[in-house]
């Protein structure tokens, strides 16, 4: 995976952030309850929508690789935010076909060795500057 530049950009509405990365574009909000306008994910569901997103990716990639028949592969990622203790991810996963066993247990590690599971699965580090202009 090649390094990655997201850049999030304030707006004259409260918490409405314009985020970047690439040539895409989004906008992530609170809720009413924190003060914003609830017009968008707030940023620890994007999160959840990142280990979501890549384990279907990941599992598609792999059974059209390996051309298997699969009908849809759908996600369900589950979290509570303790910021004081490491977050479980709860994460399950429905993949509509018709597997034997040995499909089954390899589409299962294929799942956990989706790009943001191991991410997520590491200790992270987060190095800080800032700049006032």
């Amino acid at each position: 995976m090649s390094e990655v530049n997201v850049t999030s950009t304030s707006t004259d509405k409260n918490y409405i952030s314009k985020i970047k990365s690439g040539k895409h574009e989004f906008t992530v909000d609170e809720p009413i309850d924190k003060g914003g306008l609830d017009t968008a994910a707030k940023p620890s569901e994007l999160l959840g929508a990142a280990l979501a997103s890549c384990t279907s990716i990941t599992l598609q990639m792999y059974m059209n690789h390996k051309e298997f028949p699969y009908k849809k592969v759908e996600v369900d990622v589950n979290y509570d935010l303790i910021t004081i203790e490491p977050i479980t991810f709860h994460r399950h996963v429905i993949i509509e076909g018709d597997f034997d066993e040995k499909q089954q247990s390899r589409l299962l590690k294929v799942a956990n060795s989706c790009p943001i599971h191991k991410i997520l699965d590491k200790g992270h580090e987060i190095e800080t500057t800032i700049e006032f202009i």
